[in-house]
């Protein structure tokens, strides 16, 4: 794919290294990726970031991943265990 497309590839790079960069979650006080020592893509490559599909959480997804929480698997296949008798 990289040799097919690299400006794709290059695009998608800048995408994330500007994500890492900026974004900042509510559990830290910095970004993900550190800017003393991230290896950076040179402006002067004159490629665009893209942006990276967004996929939505359907209600059916939803309640497929409650039924595989931690604590909800195989619940519905326990076996029952019959007393042996002497």
């Amino acid at each position: 794919m990289a040799l097919l497309a690299p400006e794709l590839v290059i695009a998608v790079a800048l995408t994330i290294e500007k994500y890492g960069l900026e974004f900042v979650t509510h559990s830290r006080a910095e970004p993900p990726f550190d800017p003393e020592s991230l290896w950076r893509i040179p402006a002067a490559i004159n490629v665009a970031p893209i942006s990276l599909p967004v996929r939505k959480i359907t209600i059916g997804d939803v309640v497929l991943l409650n039924a595989r929480r931690a604590g909800n698997r195989g619940q519905a296949n326990r076996r029952k265990t019959t007393p042996v008798s002497a």
